[in-house]
């Protein structure tokens, strides 16, 4: 079965017999990425570090820089962590 992508017509003009149309494309449905603060990727890089027992799933040299990426910190430190790392996870939580 065909899949039809669902546009949205901006503007048109008619040009003799000819439509001109600006067409704008939609979104994949997700929000942009935002960058997260400086403070924030500091205090989530440590934590990472700190707690590894909660990161196994983590590549060696994958970066925080977005922060839906202090987001899944905040996420695996509450799932896999123990008091101390429910505490590290509320303050990051506060930053973001």
């Amino acid at each position: 079965m065909e899949r039809r992508r669902r546009i949205r017509i901006v503007d048109s003009v008619s040009v003799g017999y000819v439509l001109v149309m600006k067409v704008e494309e939609p979104t994949a449905g997700w929000p942009a990425r935002v960058p997260a603060s400086p403070e924030v990727v500091a205090l989530a890089t440590d934590l990472v570090r700190k707690f590894s027992e909660c990161f196994w799933f983590r590549h060696p040299e994958a970066s925080i820089r977005y922060e839906d990426d202090a987001r899944l910190v905040v996420e695996h430190l509450r799932e896999y962590g123990d008091k101390r790392a429910w505490a590290a996870a509320k303050e990051l939580k506060k930053c973001l």
